[in-house]
């Protein structure tokens, strides 16, 4: 049966193939949508996981003693966690609440610019084209008073939720910490149900994948944000800390650092087109380099996928699972169309044992 089946043409097994992962899918999102908050964090205690594993890995092959190097990044992971929530988290809540106070003022002080504007050569030739300039203003205030108006809310309820954030931090860290424990046992029995060879490559591919994908998202996040904080400061713009560390968590999703950018340019020129300039050709700059200078090097081609699929992805992800689906879209997507590809065209790569091999080779060395 299994001769068979490898002889159809790949556009054939995937046509077979689909009605059943369609069908199994649905049932999961039946499943994960009446256990949400679970799903929720146990998938973020799995990322934490991996990730500290990685570093972990790290400190083990440069010949530190396996307990040694858990309890310095446990220490070190605990010290950050501390810090961030004792100084930046803090500051970035509090520039945001003040920035929400100051863009009404903004706005109204700017009347008079967009009222001059209105009575402008363009302006009139717009209007002549049938652009009407005070209708477009209006609509933009609304906009940003809406926007604003949520976003302030959003920030109220990161104040007032502090308990329930503790309460969902811990649990956080109880499984993170089983999950590093015992997590390749738990996600080799449940890739064991999967068909040979499917039960072993495909827990492959989603580590590799994973691996590229988000190491290189944090450290260019990381770099950028450390790297706008400084210039922003030195140029003089306003709440510094709000936009560096802002476009930096915007920068881990494909295309939405674009977005925030130019809400930032469209809030800071309501103050002055001199800071609205100044933000915009910086985040610009600081942007090409670490997208087409640095993250083609850390990242290289593993991702895969055309722009067209990645903002795909990015939709379907926020409508299956909100900002955590927004955030492992691209890196599903990838593992996705590996598997798909490999069905159409086979072992299309000679060298897909060494990667498996390669793989195994960087999980921890068993405890003794």
């Amino acid at each position: 049966m299994q001769a068979l089946i490898k002889s159809l043409p790949g556009w054939l097994k995937l046509l077979l193939v689909f009605p059943l992962l369609f069908l199994n899918g649905m049932l999961l999102f039946v499943v994960i949508g009446r256990f949400k908050a679970l799903f929720d964090y146990l998938i973020i205690a799995t990322l934490i996981a991996f990730l500290l594993k990685l570093t972990i890995q790290f400190l083990v092959n440069r010949g530190i003693r396996k307990g040694l190097a858990i309890a310095a990044v446990g220490i070190l992971s605990f010290a950050g966690i501390v810090f961030l929530g004792l100084t930046f988290v803090p500051l970035m809540v509090t520039e945001l609440g003040n920035l929400v106070d100051d863009v009404p003022r903004w706005l109204d002080a700017s009347q008079d610019r967009f009222d001059q504007l209105t009575h402008s050569a363009i302006a009139r030739e717009l209007t002549n084209a049938g652009i009407d300039i005070d209708e477009l203003f209006q609509k933009l205030y609304v906009a940003l008073s809406k926007g604003l108006n949520g976003i302030g809310g959003k920030a109220l309820g990161l104040v007032t939720g502090t308990l329930n954030g503790v309460l969902n931090t811990f649990v956080i860290l109880i499984l993170t910490i089983f999950l590093l424990l015992g997590g390749q046992s738990f996600w080799n029995g449940i890739f064991s149900w999967f068909p040979q060879p499917w039960d072993q490559k495909v827990p492959c591919y989603t580590a590799e994948i994973f691996k590229d994908y988000f190491l290189s998202r944090l450290i260019l996040a990381t770099g950028s944000s450390i790297a706008r904080l400084i210039i922003f400061a030195a140029l003089g713009l306003p709440y510094t800390v709000l936009f560096a560390f802002g476009l930096g968590l915007a920068s881990l999703i494909p295309f939405a650092g674009a977005v925030v950018t130019l809400f930032g340019t469209i809030i800071l020129g309501l103050k002055s087109g001199v800071f609205a300039v100044k933000f915009f050709l910086s985040a610009i700059v600081i942007d090409q380099i670490t997208d087409n200078g640095i993250a083609p090097k850390l990242m290289g081609d593993k991702i895969g996928l055309n722009p067209v699929w990645i903002l795909i992805s990015i939709f379907i992800g926020a409508e299956l699972g909100g900002l955590l689906g927004v955030l492992l879209a691209v890196p599903v997507a990838s593992v996705i169309k590996r598997i798909v590809d490999e069905l159409r065209f086979g072992d299309a790569a000679t060298g897909e044992e060494i990667v498996v091999s390669e793989l195994r080779n960087d999980e921890l060395p068993e405890t003794t």
